[in-house]
């Protein structure tokens, strides 16, 4: 007698799970602020350097300063959905964005509270969260609109008779960025001052007779230079010159630097630095803060 076939069971399919849903993808970027929305700014600047630089579109949304006033703006913002930065100062303004957020379904991130909540649990001093401090008229304020009066008066060399004011004086030859550095440090509240340097003309005597901490010499690629240098001349329809040649630029930078070993001042190459960077060095190299003027 036959032995009795085996039944071969198949299993069944096993079911697989559902991935979850992708979380959205937002190319929009909305910036709340209950005031100037500077601070907010100058964060999210600085984050978004390390994306590319068309990826967001970012919109601000300033002077936000009642929650009734950020609960209009966040329904403007569901119009145009994106992720969401708030600098708000009032706890009711940051709980109102929280709140529409998570009902439209928008990330959220709050740039300025873990901060303020870092502080207050590690020194026992509860905040004010009034929005009108961050402006204050102080003495810090006024001391900020007097050094740029004082930078506007000594630029390019103007004002050389008071030169000995200044808390810092930049030198260099054309177009080694000395104003716009000059006006960044005072408006930190630092008196700067700037004068141009010439192969073809005496540097001021009033320069010269300066205390050389106070002085520092800024310095750039040659051929960097005679880029910038040609750039500007071809906008004013000019030829070439002198001015942006490259081995008369190569002489120049090269008799600046001489200048500076020579009277002992410390020298910054600007060549691929932000002005706020060539700033931070200045502050750094001068100790600026150790010489009691301080920056506010």
């Amino acid at each position: 007698m036959a032995a009795p076939k085996k039944r071969v069971v198949t299993p069944a399919p096993r079911k697989r799970a559902k991935a979850p849903p992708a979380a959205p993808r937002f190319a929009v970027i909305h910036l709340l602020s209950d005031s100037t929305g500077n601070l907010g700014q100058h964060m999210l600047t600085a984050f978004l350097t390390q994306f590319p630089a068309d990826a967001f579109d970012v919109r601000r949304h300033n002077f936000l300063s009642t929650p009734a006033l950020v609960g209009q703006e966040m329904t403007r913002v569901g119009e145009r959905p994106g992720m969401v930065f708030h600098a708000l100062v009032s706890p009711e303004s940051k709980a109102k964005v929280v709140a529409a957020c998570e009902k439209a379904g928008l990330p959220a991130c709050d740039l300025t509270g873990n901060f303020v909540e870092f502080i207050t649990r590690h020194s026992g001093v509860a905040p004010k969260a009034d929005v009108r401090l961050i402006h204050d008229i102080s003495e810090a304020y006024h001391k900020r609109i007097k050094a740029l009066e004082f930078t506007l008066e000594h630029d390019d060399g103007l004002g050389l008779e008071t030169l000995e004011e200044a808390d810092v004086v930049l030198v260099g030859v054309s177009r080694t960025s000395k104003t716009p550095t000059s006006i960044f440090l005072a408006q930190q509240g630092l008196k700067a001052a700037n004068v141009s340097l010439a192969r073809s003309v005496a540097p001021p005597a009033q320069l010269l007779a300066l205390k050389k901490r106070s002085v520092v010499g800024l310095l750039i690629d040659p051929m960097r230079l005679s880029e910038i240098r040609t750039s500007r001349q071809r906008s004013w329809d000019m030829s070439d010159t002198g001015y942006n040649t490259l081995d008369a630029v190569q002489e120049e930078v090269e008799w600046s630097r001489k200048l500076f070993k020579s009277r002992g001042w410390p020298t910054i190459d600007v060549t691929s630095r932000a002005v706020e960077e060539t700033a931070g060095k200045i502050v750094e190299l001068l100790r600026i803060r150790n010489e009691g003027i301080g920056i506010k």
